[in-house]
């Protein structure tokens, strides 16, 4: 009799774990934010990766003065509130420049673009772009701190206005980056 029980109780278990795998879906379950994605916890909706990080390596493998790099991964964490927003960046990293003395910066805030650059990185070009045109809208109200602005699709490379052009250029050339004009100043800030 025990053995017809201990039978039961087996193909009970069975039945049991066959109707558990069959509710199981059969697209595969996204990766946790440790394997590059997560899902913004005020949208919702938007995803938010590490693309920057690896946008970030080319500079670092060019030999450039980088130091400080800060991944976002949140939109309250990004100064400008627009990581993971309707047509906002999807990834963004910031990281200062060893050339750049902060006691001369005007927003020297640990991750500000001031002190070193940002990378965004945008679901699409067109959304790099329309950032770039509203950054300059802004810098022309405040001349004095136009940044360096460069494009590749939709990786945006922003740059300290405390940088040289040529300065600012190394870094656009180790993303192989196009320049955008920007805004003509009426005092020439830049130290490095």
């Amino acid at each position: 009799m025990r053995h017809i029980r201990s039978a039961a109780v087996l193909a009970s278990a069975g039945m049991l774990v066959s109707i558990v795998l069959s509710a199981l879906p059969e697209k595969p379950i996204p990766l946790p934010f440790g394997a590059g994605h997560h899902q913004d916890r005020h949208t919702g909706a938007a995803i938010v990766t590490d693309e920057a990080e690896t946008v970030f390596r080319r500079v670092q493998e060019a030999g450039l003065p980088v130091e400080n790099a800060i991944l976002r991964t949140h939109r309250d964490e990004d100064p400008d509130g627009l990581l993971g927003a309707p047509d906002g960046h999807r990834s963004k990293l910031t990281f200062e420049d060893r050339r750049i003395d902060g006691a001369t910066v005007a927003v020297p805030d640990p991750g500000s673009v001031h002190l070193g650059g940002a990378i965004e990185v945008f679901p699409g070009a067109d959304a790099a772009r329309t950032r770039v045109e509203r950054l300059h809208a802004s810098a022309s109200r405040s001349l004095a701190h136009t940044e360096h602005a460069y494009l590749n699709g939709r990786v945006l490379l922003r740059m300290s206005p405390y940088l040289a052009e040529s300065a600012a250029d190394a870094y656009a050339a180790a993303l192989d980056a196009t320049g955008i004009a920007r805004p003509a100043t009426e005092a020439d800030n830049r130290t490095v």
